[in-house]
């Protein structure tokens, strides 16, 4: 199965500590990666928080909302992305690779307490509330590792990964998990990781539902229905969205034009592209260049 469409390389500052923090507004984040509505898997654990206003974040097609000082967590190889957040709300995602909860490849703890776990269908998310005590102690954790990452004191390495392992211990030890794939609900990944992959690699192009479903070998309707479930959206309203995503991303790297960018994103016209950027931004895409140029 191809995913690299939607797969997310991480790139840590030293590949023999692989941990990263990144903070996420609505039309950037720091360091660069895939950001605000931006639906990507990688095979790092994550966790959100929300630190300035709520967010709703989708995973594995289902939205989860999380008020301000709340987190989420995500596990490993699940396609995800932020869906609504304030204007001016911010948001920590925190990544790692599960090797630093093993303590060493091969050992006892990543082979009953890692690796069973990162594989489990139902255990692809969990949300963490400062109602909840054992939650409270994980939210406390993160923000002591954010913290610890920001201040780079005497041996921090140390200090996160002690925090990421006691945070593990309370996830596996306080949710009921069952460790069993569910042979229908890989299916359905692997078709949206299909047809999402169809249209990153398609989308200057004019294209129907139809051709959509042709290169997911599945009828017009699964294919909305597919859509529906994991993104939310109706086929060709994705496709509408990524093009003004890549839109984005051309108006503050490039000094292309308003029409030579309309092309490059399979718009049918300026006027067009116009009218779509500014139903979903807010802006119009000069507007957008504008405001958002650094």
């Amino acid at each position: 199965m191809d995913k690299q469409a939607l797969y997310e390389q991480n790139h840590y500052p030293d590949h023999l500590f692989p941990f990263e923090v990144y903070y996420v507004q609505r039309y950037g984040m720091k360091p660069a990666g895939r950001g605000f509505d931006d639906l990507h898997w990688h095979e790092e654990i994550q966790y959100t928080i929300a630190v300035k206003g709520a967010l709703t974040v989708q995973v594995n097609g289902q939205l989860q909302t999380l008020q301000e000082g709340e987190g989420l967590f995500i596990n490993s190889g699940i396609l995800h992305t932020t869906k609504m957040m304030a204007q001016d709300g911010a948001y920590l995602s925190i990544n790692f690779e599960n090797k630093l909860l093993s303590f060493f490849l091969g050992s006892l703890m990543e082979q009953a307490y890692v690796l069973p776990y990162m594989t489990d269908y139902w255990l692809y998310k969990v949300v963490l509330r400062p109602q909840v005590a054992w939650q409270a102690q994980c939210l406390t954790r993160l923000h002591q590792i954010t913290l610890a990452y920001q201040q780079k004191a005497f041996a921090w390495q140390y200090r996160i990964a002690i925090d990421l392992t006691e945070i593990w211990y309370q996830l596996i030890t306080n949710v009921q998990v069952i460790h069993q794939p569910i042979k229908r609900h890989l299916q359905q990944q692997q078709r949206i990781q299909t047809l999402l992959r169809f249209v990153h690699e398609h989308y200057t192009e004019a294209l129907t539902v139809s051709q959509f479903a042709m290169a997911a070998h599945i009828s017009t309707a699964e294919c909305v229905r597919c859509f529906n479930r994991f993104t939310g959206v109706a086929p060709y309203e994705y496709l509408q969205q990524y093009r003004i995503a890549q839109a984005r991303k051309l108006l503050l790297r490039t000094s292309q034009s308003i029409e030579q960018i309309a092309q490059a994103t399979g718009f049918s016209g300026t006027s067009n592209f116009i009218k779509n950027f500014k139903r979903r931004v807010d802006q119009t895409p000069l507007q957008y260049r504008r405001q958002q140029a650094p």
